[in-house]
C-alpha cells in the first residue's frame, strides 16, 4: 500500500503548532480544519495527476486524518501504486509453485521464466503535494494567527 503523509514541515510552522496550548481549542480546531482541507486537496490533485489505464488506481486514492497527531494521509490500497509512483528496475520472474508461468499473448503462453523490463516512475503523489504545499502552509499560518 502506498501511503503519502501530509505533515506540517519542520520549522517555524511546526514550532507554532507545538505552542498551541491544550486549552486553546478554537485554534486547534482551525488548524485541524486547514490540515484536513489540505489533505483532501492533495488527494484531489493526485487523482488528477495519476496515469490512468483501467482507473482502479485513481479510484483507490483515499485520505485519512488523525486529530491526535495533526497528520493527514493520502494513500492507495492497490499493491502496485508504489511501482507507478517510483518505477521499478528490470527483473526476472520464475514460477514458485508450478513448473511454468502462464500468461496470454494472443493465446496462452507457457515459459519457465519471464524477463520484466524496467519501468520508469510516473509520480503523482509527490507532485500533488508539492503543488498544494504552499497553500497548505498559508492556511495553517492563517489559522494559528486568527484571534
Amino acid at each position: 500500500m502506498a501511503v503519502f503523509t501530509v505533515k506540517v514541515p519542520e520549522g517555524e510552522l511546526s514550532k507554532a503548532i507545538r505552542q498551541i496550548s491544550a486549552w486553546d481549542g478554537k485554534t486547534r480546531l482551525r488548524v485541524e480544519g486547514a490540515l484536513k482541507r489540505g489533505t483532501n486537496d492533495v488527494a484531489r490533485e493526485a487523482r488528477q495527476r495519476v496515469p490512468v489505464r483501467t482507473g482502479k488506481l485513481k479510484k483507490s486514492i483515499k485520505t485519512r486524518f488523525s486529530t491526535v497527531k495533526l497528520e493527514g494521509q493520502v494513500y492507495s490500497h492497490v499493491p502496485y501504486a508504489h511501482l507507478v509512483e517510483f518505477g521499478s528496475r528490470a527483473h526476472t520472474v520464475k514460477p514458485q509453485k508450478k513448473k511454468a508461468l502462464r500468461f496470454f499473448r494472443g493465446g496462452p503462453v507457457f515459459t519457465k521464466r519471464s524477463r520484466i523490463p524496467a519501468q520508469s516512475g510516473k509520480p503523482f503523489f509527490k507532485p500533488a503535494y508539492d503543488y498544494v504545499e504552499p497553500q497548505l502552509i498559508r492556511e495553517v499560518k492563517k489559522a494559528i494567527q486568527e484571534p
